[in-house]
Order: C-alpha cells, then structure tokens, then sequence
C-alpha cells in the first residue's frame, strides 16, 4: 500500500513538471509597442468666442506604423459633447485624443481650449479668469485653491453678466468635485464699473443646495483683477476670492 502510494505521487509530480514545462514553452514573452502620441500646438489655449478655432492635428504611431486618432470634445461648463470645439459659446472645452495599438491598448493626450471673451475691465467686466480663493476662518493660502483655471465671466446683455462660479472654484476646481459644486447663476449688473458699484443677485450650489451671495466686489482695471466676499450659508462658508483676466 506505501509502495503504490510513493508510486503514485511520484507519477503526479512527473505529470504536473512536464504539463508546467510544456506550457511555459507555448506562452513565451511578447513585446507590445503602445501609442506614440505627438501633439502639435500647446496643451492650453484661450480663444475669442465667435472666431472659428482651427485645431492643430496630434498624430500617433506603434512602432513606427501611423494609427489612427479619434477625437472627442466635452464642454465643462456646458455638457457639450462632439467631435469639435464649439467656438460660438464660452466654456472650458476638453479635447481628448486617442488612438489603440495592436494588442488593445489605448494611449491618449488632452488639450484644454478656454473660449470666452475679454473685456478691458473699465467699460466691461467680461473674460476669463485664474482664480485664488482663501476660505474661512482662518483664510490660509492654500495651493489647492490657487491658480484654479478657470472662472468665467460672460456679457449677456448690455452692463449685465453672469459668473460661471460664484465662489471662485473652490470646490469644482479645488477639490475637483465637479460643475455642480460651483456657485451657478450670479448675474451682475454693472451700474459704473469704475466706481465699483454693482447688483449681484444670489447664486446656488446645485450639489450641496447651499446659496451665496457676493459682497464688496472690486474691479481694478491696472492689475486685471477683480476681487470680492462670497458668503455662503453653510459652516466657514465665506470666501474671499481674487479673478485675475487672462490676456489672450
């Protein structure tokens, strides 16, 4: 009985090292070349809303053979979606370029296309702006919520324009929450621009269900700034935010 047994187990450790040798032999290594994206053009552009915008081509090869690219555009602000960018109205659009190699894997690059208007911050507020936003109650600078690209201020009538987040990003960009975290449908009524004075009405934050209002808003055509108090109805809910214009 332990003769057969020893037998036994001898054969299976024979059988499992020439099944384990044989398949080792039949899935040798393989080599895969992925996606060698090339992007022509910079990755971040401002353009004038209302002009045509022209985008520069990204090309992608494996292993020196040309693939090829698809295209996709999303509108932050708006939801857009396409296969270009919608130059006729204002939003952050993001251009996604991809190609798939051989085997099925994806190699992609991004562009971010910024189309808005600028206005010279004496006769209209209008333009695209880097916003810095210090939170209550301590107010510390944080790198989080600087430099946070980008904030919207668009004309929708004569000395009237709307703001694309009232609270300057601090949780759509800062925290990267998304669009409906930012502080939506403040208008401005610019009575004088160049005596600060301004009706903002009330903006709402369609994530959280909290409302802000803007007070002590400045405009300072020589730094290209425009600076103010959101107040929130919510815990630590005051921000002082800086928009500083982009020139493009």
């Amino acid at each position: 009985m332990k003769r057969y047994l020893i037998k036994t187990i001898y054969f299976l450790a024979i059988t499992f090292l020439v099944v384990s040798c044989e398949k080792d032999y039949k899935d040798p290594a393989r080599i895969t070349y992925f996606a060698d994206m090339i992007m022509e053009g910079e990755p971040e552009i401002y353009h004038q809303v209302g002009t045509p915008y022209i985008d520069l081509p990204v090309t992608a090869t494996e292993a020196g053979t040309s693939l090829e690219v698809n295209v996709s555009v999303n509108g932050d602000l708006t939801g857009y979606s396409g296969s270009v960018v919608n130059a006729d109205v204002s939003d952050k659009y993001i251009i996604t370029y991809s190609a798939t190699n051989s085997d099925g894997f994806e190699g992609s690059v991004t562009r971010d296309v910024f189309v808005g208007s600028k206005g010279d911050l004496e006769t209209s507020i209008e333009g695209i702006y880097v916003s810095n936003v210090l939170r209550a109650p301590d107010y510390e600078v944080s790198a989080s919520y600087s430099g946070m690209k980008c904030i919207f201020i668009n004309k929708i009538e004569e000395n009237t324009y709307e703001i694309s987040d009232a609270i300057g990003g601090y949780y759509y960009i800062g925290r990267a929450y998304g669009y409906d975290y930012a502080a939506q449908g403040a208008v401005i009524t610019a009575n004088d621009i160049p005596a600060n004075n301004f009706i903002i009405s009330q903006s709402e934050i369609p994530g959280f269900g909290n409302t802000c209002n803007l007070v002590d808003f400045e405009v300072d055509p020589l730094t290209k700034t425009i600076s103010y108090t959101a107040v929130c109805d919510f815990a630590n809910g005051t921000f002082k935010v800086q928009l500083t214009q982009v020139d493009f």
